[in-house]
C-alpha cells in the first residue's frame, strides 16, 4: 500500500472493491477470496507469490 500512501479509497478503486472490504483485510485479519487476493497483486502492480513470500503463519490453541 506504500503507492498509494496509506489511501484505502484510491486503492480499494484500483482493486475494484469496497473501502470497508479492504479495511476488513488489513485491519481485522477478515480471509479473502483468491480472486480479491489476485485483484490486489494487480493493482499492487506485483506477482502474487510477493504478497506470500514473507509470510509466518502461527498455530494457534485452541
Amino acid at each position: 500500500m506504500e503507492k498509494y500512501k496509506g489511501n484505502k479509497l484510491q486503492f480499494t478503486k484500483k482493486v475494484g472493491c469496497d473501502e470497508k472490504t479492504i479495511r476488513l483485510i488489513f485491519d481485522k485479519n477478515q480471509g479473502m477470496t483468491m480472486n480479491l487476493f489476485f485483484k490486489i497483486a494487480c493493482a499492487l502492480k506485483i506477482e502474487p507469490y510477493e504478497l506470500l513470500k514473507d509470510l509466518k503463519i502461527t498455530k494457534k490453541k485452541f
